[in-house]
């Protein structure tokens, strides 16, 4: 009854349909009851006016010499038995099955039994005059010989009648009341589900221009926790698309430095070759072209790996050994650190033997720790070490730690290292400010984190990155190494 095609359904059908049984099932049980009381309750009443005839006609009993007599005429016999809807019927006879009076031949029952003094026996017989229901009482004297029975009976009709009179005072109204009662339930739940519908609109009206909190004016505490939930989502996609529309105006405003100087140089090339078509392009153009060039292809490599990061589902990854992945990064930004001239080193916890295994995307990790260290011979001083350190915790984790020993940075700067685009004012090398940016958002979604840098004692910055262990019991943890 609910279901509609594509298996969507009412929420106003989910509420009316037990509601309206409930009520169907209550009246008709409430109507049922009633109607079995009230029947019982008259058959007891017609049954008592049935045993008071009775008793009217067994006080008009004598006895004498001769036995038991019935003092009354028949015309007095009957009024005293007398019934508007139906003639009653009557007999009065000794044990011995002597007729004293009556107005019809009604037997008692084949294994009828003198009742208790002052009880009645009552019963049902089909007779000439219909279905009759039937009293007995058995009117005894002490010394006689001969006893009474005085048997009245009177027609089922007027019962049946008063049933059906019942019937219609009991079920008609109550029918005539479900008429009042369905709309009034149908009006409750349309007016309980409006603070719903009201929401409903409200969510159908935000959109990318406006994620906006819905209102929890007039919200019903049963609603309160989804509309919470749903504003705490809205705040987060707010901040989602504020983030994406700040990184496409960062990614535009970098990219259009390199852009512009490439079609400059591309143009003075062009100039160059309709002057003299004969004339080999300037070398000089050429390696700033080239340069340029590897900038914004570097750049362009960065957003991507930052866009490709957002991307990751917040997922933790497999677990990996971090042991191998480091020493191979390191080998293999061995040729980037000799052309910048400084040195590149595996630190003591790396030298190590055992398993040092965290959840985490290989190909992820080694882009985020890539990025450190490419930083670290960027804009740090000559000697790099790149160690890995245990974390007791709880919960266990591992330190990757990239050390330079140039010079120590303020705390503002630090703070702000990891910021997208973000460049020191006094920068001497080109860089797009990705870097940390990227590798922040990277551990993030293999849910470690990017720990604020620090300023080692000995001069210096050191960046450190940690990472859930996979399995503490199967890592080596080294006090001398660990935090």
């Amino acid at each position: 009854m609910n279901a509609t095609r594509g298996g969507r359904f009412s929420l106003r059908s989910k509420l009316l349909t037990p509601l309206l049984w409930l009520w169907v099932a209550s009246a008709l049980t409430a109507a049922l009851t009633a109607f079995w009381l009230t029947g019982r309750s008259a058959g007891i009443a017609f049954d008592r006016i049935l045993q008071d005839d009775a008793v009217a006609l067994a006080a008009q009993i004598r006895w004498d010499e001769a036995g038991p007599r019935f003092s009354a005429d028949s015309r007095t016999a009957s009024s005293l038995v007398y019934d508007s809807f139906a003639p009653s019927h009557f007999t009065v006879r000794t044990d011995g099955g002597r007729l004293l009076a009556g107005n019809a031949e009604l037997a008692l029952p084949a294994d009828a039994r003198p009742p208790e003094p002052e009880q009645a026996l009552f019963f049902e017989e089909q007779t000439l005059w219909g279905r009759l229901r039937l009293v007995a009482i058995h009117i005894e004297r002490a010394g006689q010989a001969e006893n009474v029975w005085v048997v009245v009976g009177e027609s089922l009709a007027k019962r049946s009648q008063l049933s059906s009179e019942l019937a219609e005072a009991i079920f008609l109204p109550a029918a005539a009341l479900g008429f009042i009662i369905l709309p009034l339930i149908w009006l409750g739940v349309r007016a309980a589900l409006a603070p719903a519908q009201a929401i409903s609109a409200a969510i159908e009206r935000r959109g990318i221009d406006d994620l906006s909190p819905l209102p929890l004016a007039g919200v019903p505490d049963e609603l309160r926790g989804m509309v919470q939930h749903t504003n705490d989502l809205l705040a987060r996609l707010a901040t989602a698309v504020a983030h994406e529309r700040s990184f496409i105006s960062d990614a535009a405003h970098q990219l259009r430095t390199p852009v512009a100087g490439i079609k400059l140089l591309v143009e003075d090339l062009r100039r160059t070759r309709q002057a003299d078509p004969r004339q080999p392009p300037d070398a000089e153009v050429l390696d700033i072209l080239h340069d340029t060039a590897t900038r914004a292809t570097r750049l362009v490599r960065q957003l991507l790996v930052l866009a490709r990061a957002g991307a990751a589902g917040g997922t933790m990854g497999e677990s990996t050994d971090l042991r191998p992945l480091l020493r191979e990064t390191i080998e293999r930004m061995q040729a980037a650190a000799r052309a910048a001239g400084k040195t590149l080193l595996a630190g003591p916890g790396l030298r190590l033997d055992g398993p040092a295994s965290v959840l985490a995307v290989p190909l992820l990790l080694e882009e985020a720790v890539s990025n450190v260290v490419d930083n670290a011979l960027r804009y740090g001083g000559p000697r790099i070490e790149v160690d890995l350190m245990a974390v007791a915790g709880p919960p266990a984790a591992w330190d990757i730690t990239v050390l330079d020993d140039g010079p120590a940075l303020d705390e503002a700067t630090r703070r702000q290292m990891a910021a997208p685009f973000w460049r020191a004012p006094d920068a001497q090398t080109e860089g797009s400010g990705l870097g940390l940016a990227i590798v922040d958002k990277a551990l993030r979604q293999m849910r470690g984190s990017l720990l604020m840098p620090e300023a080692p004692p000995g001069g210096g910055t050191r960046i450190r990155l940690r990472l859930q262990a996979a399995d503490a019991q199967n890592s080596t943890f080294h006090p001398s190494l660990g935090k």
